[in-house]
């Protein structure tokens, strides 16, 4: 059954209150312009009317949002609430009430919240600044920051020999014999291999893992169909397994946290775990959306969820979108233009080569995309329409006469070579998007002086990450999986806005410091 603490506090408690606690403590600005009492709502659903009355969830959700105003873990806090008077006031405890314990309070993050209800505390908090006026701009900035999963990464070797090791443990609770058994066969077999020699290739690994997991696959089918945790790692198990005999690039690297994974942030830069890909209105800086994801997934696919998800959840539609390059894909660029947003995203440069051949930023395209002019003044309005599986995309690929290209004076230049110097076409196709009008758009708009000025304000959706890293506890994951990483990184953008919020309302001289 849903609880509410009781609002009167006994005189005594009121009276340690009001002379410790300062008025402008930043617990005491942020319960003067935030009604915390709509977390009842959210929650309602998931209490029962009968039973035992819970905790008040109010006290709940303000404990976990304690631990990311503070940095600090469950266990911390319910101390820091034992001591701190602040902390008892913020919460509506007494001096003589008792504080939930750490287990209690995972329980109500997990169970009673998850990630879909603090998600909605989120929405709420941002609604509130745009009550009361905050939230002005009509441009937006996206970007994405990289946050660490909670776990070790083992070598390929120990990552085998762990998700077999973890599934022998569940096999155990319904066939201890089996488990045991198959453990000391599976190690037996590996230490022979080691005695043959010194090097035991990851192939080897999967071979003899492989063999065993077919081998419980049979012995256990019928537990498999039934038994949900037994699935779950037996799955892991074979999905690895999958990965390396298959090359799979969607890599499981840690059995911990399998939701976690790799990719390369810039060359030689290997980042392992989750993205917090967010949109920041760019006059208050407060983070309207957010969206979590693993970390291979493309900063670039997530710009038009986060506009969506700000429209769908807010009403709110920008004028102007400023980002980083990597997200100027002509998808995107489309995407934004066909939604009448102006873009104030960059190009990247031309890569320079000793030798340079044309490409297709050296040709004419009419904004119609019905005719192309190559640098020698060619003009052509052959083409014809296909589809690139790879990137899932259209283009219109354009040809010139084959004859005129022969006698060209560029034509060196405008022929693709290998490196041994062998002409790879020997008749010029030009690709061209077929929503390179969008491209042709944006080329525009980069030459203007209020795409220089938007780029230049692209910092501050950077500060915010910074924010969040250094007092927020965002560079790395408390918990694991993809759900929970999500409740810690929106907590994370949450304190954020609530800090912003509290400086832009009530301290205005900080209002343009990066906190």
């Amino acid at each position: 059954m849903l609880g509410k603490n009781n609002p009167q506090i006994d005189v005594f408690t009121h009276m340690i209150f009001d002379r410790l606690i300062p008025e402008d403590h930043l617990l005491v600005l942020i319960n003067s312009i935030i009604d915390f009492s709509f977390v009842y709502d959210i929650v309602k659903e998931k209490y029962s009317d009968i039973g035992r009355k819970s905790e008040d969830p109010v006290m709940m959700l303000k404990i976990c949002l304690l631990e990311f105003l503070y940095t600090l873990s469950d266990k911390k806090v319910v101390k820091r609430i034992q001591t701190d008077i602040a902390f008892r006031w913020f919460l509506g405890l007494s001096l003589d009430d008792e504080v939930p314990d750490d287990t209690t309070i995972s329980h109500f993050r997990t169970n009673r919240m998850g990630e879909e209800s603090f998600d909605e505390f989120f929405n709420e908090i941002v609604r509130n600044c745009i009550e009361k006026n905050i939230v002005k701009s009509k441009r937006y900035l996206i970007d994405t920051t990289d946050v660490a999963a909670n776990v070790n990464y083992p070598s390929n070797r120990r990552l085998i020999c762990d998700a077999f090791r973890k599934v022998i443990r569940e096999t155990r609770k319904f066939n201890e014999l089996l488990a045991e058994q198959l453990l000391v066969q599976f190690e037996n077999e590996i230490e022979e291999e080691y005695k043959i020699d010194d090097k035991v290739s990851v192939k080897e690994y999967l071979q003899i893992a492989q063999k065993y997991a077919e081998y419980l696959y049979l012995k256990t089918y019928d537990e498999l169909q039934t038994n949900e945790k037994y699935q779950e790692v037996f799955g892991i198990l074979w999905d690895i397994i999958d990965q390396y005999t298959n090359g799979k690039k969607d890599k499981i690297v840690s059995v911990v946290d399998p939701d976690a994974k790799i990719a390369h942030k810039s060359l030689g830069n290997i980042k392992r775990g989750y993205k917090d890909h967010i949109i920041v209105d760019e006059d208050s800086e407060i983070i309207l959306a957010s969206v979590q994801t693993p970390f291979n997934v493309g900063d670039e696919k997530k710009l038009a969820e986060l506009i969506e998800k700000v429209e769908e959840s807010l009403g709110l539609k920008p004028e102007e979108i400023t980002a980083d390059k990597v997200y100027g894909t002509t998808g995107n660029r489309a995407y934004l233009k066909d939604n009448e947003i102006i873009s104030n995203i960059a190009f990247y440069e031309e890569s320079s080569r000793e030798v340079k051949y044309y490409g297709l930023r050296d040709f004419k395209i009419s904004e119609d995309l019905k005719s192309v002019t190559c640098p020698n003044g060619i003009i052509t309005e052959e083409y014809v329409i296909t589809r690139n599986k790879t990137n899932d995309t259209d283009f219109k690929v354009f040809k010139f006469d084959k004859a005129i290209c022969q006698q060209c004076p560029l034509r060196d230049q405008c022929l693709y070579k290998d490196k041994n110097g062998k002409v790879v076409s020997k008749g010029r196709r030009l690709d061209v998007p077929l929503r390179y009008d969008a491209v042709l758009r944006d080329m525009k708009r980069v030459a203007t002086k209020e795409f220089e000025e938007a780029s230049n304000k692209r910092f501050k959706v950077e500060r915010r990450f910074a924010t969040m890293v250094r007092n927020h506890g965002l560079r790395r994951c408390r918990y694991v999986r993809l759900g929970r990483a999500k409740i810690h990184i929106t907590l994370a953008n949450m304190a954020c806005n609530i800090i912003r919020m509290v400086n832009l309302l009530c301290q205005p001289e900080f209002a343009a410091s990066p906190n």
